[in-house]
């Protein structure tokens, strides 16, 4: 069973990293716009990969096996993802439907 042919339009967190090094771009989109309470945003943001011509995007999923996309409630939470699949500068959109766009730092 070949997952990336049984479903091309996710990734996994391991499959995002390796997409990025290759130039992949990895898009937040906000599904919900956040709202605040105290001192934490609270909102969905899904992350899609996208290949460098833009032709292909893939989902962002919990895991290969269950397909379930990764929701990200809080700006923290995202941040943490972010920055551990080696995204140096984040943008977060905070209106539902609008979309920032992030790659790796040239090295």
């Amino acid at each position: 069973m070949n997952l990336m042919q049984d479903a091309p339009n996710v990734v996994s967190e391991d499959g995002l990293r390796a997409l990025l090094a290759e130039g992949h771009s990895a898009d937040v989109v906000c599904r919900v716009t956040p709202t605040r309470t105290s001192a934490q945003w609270s909102g969905v943001w899904t992350v899609h990969c996208v290949s460098p011509d833009g032709e292909t995007r893939r989902l962002l999923v919990t895991s290969r096996n269950n397909m379930v996309a990764r929701e990200f409630k809080t700006i923290n939470g995202l941040v943490s993802f972010l920055a551990g699949v080696g995204l140096t500068m984040v943008s977060i959109p905070m209106l539902e439907g609008k979309v920032a766009s992030h790659k790796l730092d040239a090295s």
